[in-house]
């Protein structure tokens, strides 16, 4: 081999270059910024979705636990706390036994919303048996008293009935509700980038999870995800070609 041979085959063993390096580099650097771009992106949007599934599930594990302990169960969503929680009343007649059994954090209202409905919808989802917007007032459980709450209660005939009037619940009225969950637009924080619902129906206690879907040419844009929570979610009870009015009376 000529000594000109051998330092070309040297030369051609030699790796890559620092330029070849740097285009590699380059190459990597670009596509693990629109990789992590992307991720910020979806997980953005997925909000709404995660806070929903959540919400369904410690609603479910309320109904079930009340049909099968014979037990009424409450959930607070606790806007002043911005927390939600599921607590076990145990004995009827007394507040004092009351049991927390399961709590956590809602997003910040920022990211999502849950106490009123998005100013550009008009409807709530299309149940057989319309149900009105989800009411936040003063509670007057121990626990929370006096803070901004949604309550909602599971007996163990399956019915779901509001707060009552005092702290063991007395006077209490089936009522079924609307919670929308939604995030806001940044230009206008009353309006919905994203928004999900879930309808209880006050007399089965029947709960659904909706989406709002504004290309529908339908003038009532929800329709239902058909989607299950870890407690199954998806309990049966409502006519999705039915419209309803969001001003209607409770069931």
């Amino acid at each position: 081999m000529s000594e000109f041979d051998y330092k070309k085959q040297i030369h051609n063993e030699s790796g890559f270059s620092i330029v070849e390096l740097l285009i590699v580099l380059t190459i990597i650097t670009v596509m693990t910024t629109i990789s992590f771009l992307y991720f910020v992106t979806t997980k953005e949007k997925y909000k709404p979705d995660d806070q929903s599934l959540k919400l369904i599930d410690v609603m479910q594990e309320a109904r079930q636990r009340s049909l099968t302990q014979r037990e009424t169960m409450r959930v607070e969503i606790d806007l002043t706390d911005n927390v939600v929680r599921l607590i076990d009343e145990n004995t009827s007649s007394t507040a004092s036994d009351d049991t927390k059994l399961k709590e956590f954090s809602l997003l910040d209202d920022e990211d999502v919303r849950v106490d009123e409905r998005p100013s550009q919808i008009n409807d709530n989802p299309p149940e057989e048996f319309p149900v009105p917007s989800a009411y936040f007032r003063q509670s007057i459980y121990p626990n929370s008293l006096a803070h901004d709450v949604c309550t909602i209660r599971f007996l163990s005939s399956g019915k779901v009935v509001d707060q009552g009037t005092n702290e063991v619940g007395e006077n209490a009225v089936a009522s079924g509700l609307t919670l929308h969950i939604w995030a806001p637009k940044k230009s206008d924080n009353t309006e919905a980038e994203i928004a999900r619902a879930i309808t209880i129906i006050g007399a089965t206690g029947s709960i659904r999870l909706w989406e709002y879907d504004a290309s529908l040419s339908t003038s009532n844009k929800w329709k239902d995800t058909r989607r299950t929570s870890l407690f199954g979610g998806q309990s049966t009870g409502g006519n999705n070609n039915s419209n309803s009015n969001s001003n209607s009376n409770t069931n």
